[in-house]
């Protein structure tokens, strides 16, 4: 661990080799919100090499990314506030029951994408990866109205959080665990309302609107960092000169959670290996853009269910597809 740490120290200290368009949309978003000034429908600059068009006015994250990147960006930089995400998540995996807790969090620490993820790269997502990591450390010391909490948090800090989100609440239901599922409802609610009654409109556009308004990129194209890669089903659908409409895509992707809710069994290890399933199937036929990103979340949920599987609390397989 001391390792993986010591290197992310190194990475957010040293001037950064490259830099995405996330670093600067953070910085100005969180400079706004310390003066003020509603970040959502703000004007944002970016280098022309970096900038997406039609985005100078959009802040595509929710809210509660502001819980880690403006504590930190008002006293040095909101890429700290990522580098301790990377800490929590390192550490929730660690004190997860099962003797290969280490081993998962080691490797989470030490793979190259998930070191850039938090310094350079830079994955929005990581707040809510953090707080949904803390909530099933929870979940397995049994506090699960604790872990409902943050798991509201982690709702109100990113939109993929919410792929997982039908899941954990036919978990949490199928174990008569009903305030729970309302808890992490209303405190993501809670999080939300103030930025979402600020500017209506620029809410709902920047954090819904412009992902699904936005032209997908072809299966393989040019970015700024070199060949781009879109593994998305429109994406591949695209690089043959055909489109599919976002409610068809959708459709799809209510069928394959219906699927993995009708196997999914009643266990924890049973929750995060379908979560980790669900979140790579659901934003391949959902999202026009497969930023590489996404993979974090559903890596951090495969570590979990490897690091405690065989140590579930329920009589339940941990193999949500086990006959």
């Amino acid at each position: 661990m001391l390792c993986g740490v010591s290197i992310r120290l190194v990475l957010l200290i040293l001037p950064p080799a490259f830099l995405t368009d996330v670093y600067y949309y953070d910085v100005q978003a969180v400079g706004y919100l310390l003066r003020g000034t509603d970040p959502y429908g703000a004007v944002y600059s970016v280098p022309a090499s970096l900038a997406t068009a039609g985005a100078s006015q959009v802040f595509a994250y929710l809210p509660g990314v502001f819980s880690i990147l403006a504590p930190t960006g008002a006293i040095w930089d909101p890429r700290l506030g990522l580098f301790i995400c990377d800490i929590l998540v390192a550490w929730s995996l660690l004190r997860l029951p099962g003797g290969r807790s280490g081993l998962q969090s080691s490797v989470y620490l030490l793979l190259p994408p998930t070191l850039l993820f938090s310094t350079w790269f830079l994955n929005d997502s990581l707040p809510a990866i953090a707080f949904l990591s803390l909530a099933v450390l929870l979940e397995t010391r049994k506090r699960p109205l604790a872990a409902s909490l943050l798991w509201g948090i982690s709702m109100a800090a990113s939109q993929e959080a919410w792929f997982i989100f039908p899941l954990y609440a036919w978990h949490s239901l199928r174990n008569r665990r009903f305030v729970e599922v309302a808890t992490s409802l209303a405190v993501a609610l809670i999080l939300v309302l103030p930025f979402l009654l600020w500017n209506t409109s620029a809410f709902l556009y920047d954090t819904l609107g412009f992902q699904f308004a936005r032209h997908a990129s072809s299966f393989i194209s040019s970015g700024p960092f070199g060949m781009n890669v879109n593994p998305s089903l429109e994406g591949l659908l695209t690089g043959l000169g055909i489109s599919l409409p976002l409610a068809v895509r959708a459709g799809l992707a209510v069928l394959a959670l219906l699927f993995t809710l009708f196997r999914m069994k009643k266990s924890l290890t049973s929750l995060m290996l379908s979560s980790t399933l669900f979140v790579l199937v659901g934003l391949f036929l959902i999202a026009g853009d497969f930023f590489w990103s996404y993979l974090e979340l559903p890596l951090v949920t495969l570590l979990a269910w490897s690091a405690i599987k065989g140590k579930e609390e329920e009589t339940d397989s941990s193999d949500p597809f086990k006959a």
